[in-house]
């Protein structure tokens, strides 16, 4: 049996599939806040500037450019370490605002 091998003489293209990596290589930084949630137990948020409004419904947090609103249940703030916050509870959903 014979064996087919097909050539091309076009070039090859390079295709970029998440384009921050420019902005990585210029040397620029992202600015705003990091926003890490673990299943819907979980939400840590690294550069906060301070919070709106706290109970165990809902929370709302000043971050870099708007404000993040968690509306859950149980919700109970842990961890206030500076710009670093961790709100812990049932989480329902998170609403991003800008200002």
């Amino acid at each position: 049996m014979a064996k087919f091998r097909f050539t091309t003489n076009s070039q090859k293209k390079k295709i970029k599939i998440f384009g921050c990596a420019n902005v990585v290589e210029s040397g620029k930084r992202i600015s705003g806040a990091r926003i890490e949630m673990i299943s819907n137990k979980e939400l840590s948020v690294d550069g906060c500037r301070g919070i709106s409004e706290y109970n165990d419904v809902y929370v709302r947090l000043k971050i870099i450019g708007g404000e993040i609103t968690v509306v859950g249940t149980s919700l109970d703030i842990p961890v206030y370490d500076g710009p670093q916050i961790t709100v812990k509870g049932i989480i329902k959903s998170i609403e991003f605002s800008v200002r």
